[in-house]
């Protein structure tokens, strides 16, 4: 966990004055048990009432100093490792935005939330509770045994014999604990993966009558959760149970042995009254370490995979010398382009397609035919597994990420809104907010300030999917990339976002569809399967009689609607 230490660096003089209090704790708590030694010891030989109490009240003062300064050094302490811990939040959320899609569909919401929140919280727990207080604990133990050596030897060897108890009983924890809590964090990052997953779906598994699978598979996850930490629970059952019987015994045994030590003269009473103070006080560091081991054990996973997830490079970087925003020229190019997201799996392979700049480029094709694959290379969400995509001329890999991002706008079918207000969503000032509602027809239902919930929950399917395309013309893109960015839409709507499509000259324009009235009217209409199938407009390829006239006429069919006669008999693909 060596790589968590330059997130402590600022608060380096803060650290030293936190150890130093919890020091001085330490030393109270000693005193305090020694005075009231000494001054019981001093009322056995007759000593004067007055200095008794006095004795009583340094001894209160004592136990109240090593708590406050306990208390003060935990509140410093609670915020150097939040601080540390909102900066790794910070660098671990800025490194996920940066990231390539592909993290996303790996690991998925669920366990990078999980890693975000709780692995980060168990790195603060470790730091908090463990790391920084275990100074003084480690103090506390020997001071104990130092006092104990002075006054009383032989109470001290006692003690000391049974130290391999306390030590025994804390390696047979350590040994067991690590794969009891494995399996607690795995059934837990299940079922909390589970429920991010499937709570927002509950309307969808409501309608698919899915609501018993759910709730069965939620319950099965939960008890496999309940078994995971029911083992883990007995465990730490038992240690504190063996943890309080050993205090039991060495207390009878320094009880024993010292009231005949007294007997003897040996020892004073006030000296097995600070030995007995000190055996109770001792359980207190080993049931914190068995604390301490818990949340190092949290700390040790969680900070493995935050650093594996920090240590994932990304594969869409910027490069080294990255060219400058070129002139569209040719538009963009495919070249012998293969595509697999799995080894062994492509979606495309050898792909050769020019969509000229200007120019509006329907894509069609049947489902899984890697048509928001392509729009995915486009906006280089992805990169080529071999060959390249150009715009202009040039390798979209040599173009800075964030030019891409500004100069090309896409709306995908997969909409999404976040808690705030129009404007915020849009990421434009409010007169550019509101110039774009009235293009996409939303201003007399919304306006730049309406709130709107996560993932637009306080509008229609259709008005977020509007927003989104309005989104994607804040900054006037000279390149529109629109995969299925309409299906929501009725068709008076669907004309009026096709026409602020169309209203900036030479804009490029690549639209995915399965409605194929969408793009009917586009320059060129490219027809894929796993490659480039047929290409020209629409009245070509129907006259053609290929892959596209027959799903023309299968739409016309579904719909309702008379063929155009004036188009021949599709072929079958």
């Amino acid at each position: 966990m060596l790589w968590l230490a330059p997130y402590f660096r600022p608060a380096r003089r803060e650290l030293v004055v936190v150890e130093v209090l919890l020091l001085l704790g330490a030393v109270a708590s000693l005193g305090a048990s020694w005075g009231m030694g000494q001054a019981i010891d001093y009322a056995g030989r007759g000593g004067e009432p007055l200095w008794i109490g006095a004795g009583a009240l340094a001894y209160a003062g004592l136990v109240f100093a090593s708590g406050a300064l306990t208390w003060i050094a935990r509140v410093r302490i609670e915020r150097v490792a939040q601080e540390a811990m909102l900066a790794v939040k910070a660098r671990l959320f800025s490194h996920l935005l940066r990231h390539d899609i592909a993290l996303h569909d790996r690991l998925g919401s669920g366990a990078l939330l999980a890693r975000v929140s709780g692995d980060v919280e168990a790195m603060r727990l470790l730091f908090s509770e463990v790391v920084l207080q275990l100074p003084g604990d480690a103090a506390l133990v020997v001071g104990m045994f130092t006092v104990l050596g002075f006054t009383a030897p032989k109470l001290a060897l006692l003690v000391g014999a049974t130290v391999p108890l306390w030590v025994g009983l804390v390696a047979w924890y350590r040994r067991v604990s690590p794969a009891a809590f494995a399996d607690v964090r795995k059934e837990s990052t299940a079922l909390s993966g589970w429920m991010a997953e499937s709570v927002p779906a509950i309307p969808l598994l409501r309608t698919m009558d899915r609501l018993s699978f759910a709730a069965d598979h939620t319950a099965e996850l939960g008890q496999k959760r309940f078994d995971a930490d029911l083992r883990y629970g007995l465990q730490s059952v038992w240690f504190f149970n063996g943890l309080f019987g050993v205090r039991a015994a060495v207390l009878a045994a320094v009880v024993w042995f010292g009231a005949e030590q007294v007997a003897r003269g040996e020892i004073t009473a006030g000296v097995l009254l600070i030995a007995v103070d000190y055996v109770r006080k001792m359980v207190e560091p080993f049931l914190r370490l068995q604390f301490h081991i818990t949340t190092l054990e949290r700390a040790r996973v969680g900070a493995g995979r935050v650093k594996e997830l920090l240590d994932t490079v990304p594969q869409v970087v910027d490069s080294a010398n990255p060219e400058p925003w070129p002139a569209v020229g040719e538009g963009f190019r495919f070249t012998s382009v293969d595509f697999e997201y799995a080894p062994g799996a492509p979606v495309f392979r050898g792909l050769d397609l020019l969509v000229p700049a200007g120019t509006h480029v329907g894509i069609v094709g049947p489902t899984g035919a890697g048509k928001s694959t392509l729009i995915q290379l486009l906006a280089r969400f992805r990169d080529p597994t071999a060959g390249t995509v150009t715009l202009g001329g040039v390798d979209l890999r040599a173009l800075r990420v964030q030019d891409l991002r500004r100069g090309v706008g896409l709306v995908t079918q997969a909409v999404q809104l976040l808690p705030g207000t129009v404007a915020e969503n849009l990421g434009a000032d409010v007169a550019r907010t509101a110039q774009l509602l009235r293009d996409v027809g939303l201003d007399h239902r919304l306006s730049p300030d309406t709130r709107v919930g996560a993932g637009g929950e306080t509008l229609s399917r259709g008005e977020v999917q509007l927003l989104c395309v309005a989104r994607a013309f804040v900054h006037e893109p000279s390149i529109l990339l629109m995969d299925e960015a309409t299906s929501a839409l009725d068709p008076e709507t669907e004309a009026r976002v096709l026409a602020l499509r169309a209203a900036r000259p030479g804009r490029t324009v690549v639209t995915v569809a399965h409605r194929l009235r969408t793009i009917q009217h586009a320059d060129t209409i490219v027809v894929i399967d796993r490659g480039v199938r047929e290409i020209g407009p629409h009245a070509t390829l129907l006259a053609r009689g290929g892959v596209y006239a027959a799903l023309w006429r299968a739409q016309l069919a579904r719909d309702g609607t008379a063929p155009d006669v004036s188009a021949p008999a599709a072929v079958s693909p």
